[in-house]
C-alpha cells in the first residue's frame, strides 16, 4: 500500500487555501484513495474461483460452474444497486 506524503510545499499550499480550494483538494484526495482501494479489492477472477472450488472434495466441474455463475449474478446485482 502506498502512503500519502505531505511535503512542506504542499502543506504551505493547504494552509493558505480558502474553503472552496480546500473542498476541491479533499474531494480529489478522497477520489484517488477510493479508486486505489477499488483496484486493490477487485478480488479473484471467475477462473481463479472455479479452480479453487475444483480443489474441494465433492465439487466437480458442473457444480463449480454453477457456483461461479451464481457469484457472477450476485456481483452484477450488487453493481446495479450501487450505480443507481
Amino acid at each position: 500500500m502506498r502512503t500519502y506524503e505531505l511535503n512542506r510545499k504542499m502543506y504551505d499550499k493547504v494552509r493558505k487555501m480558502d474553503h472552496g480550494q480546500m473542498k476541491s483538494f479533499c474531494q480529489g484526495l478522497y477520489t484517488r484513495g477510493f479508486e486505489a482501494g477499488k483496484r486493490e479489492a477487485e478480488g479473484l477472477s471467475d477462473e481463479e474461483v472455479k479452480q479453487a472450488l475444483l480443489m474441494v472434495k465433492g465439487i466437480g466441474e458442473k457444480k463449480a460452474c454453477d457456483i461461479v455463475a451464481a457469484l457472477t449474478r450476485a456481483k452484477e446485482g450488487r453493481e446495479v444497486l450501487t450505480d443507481g
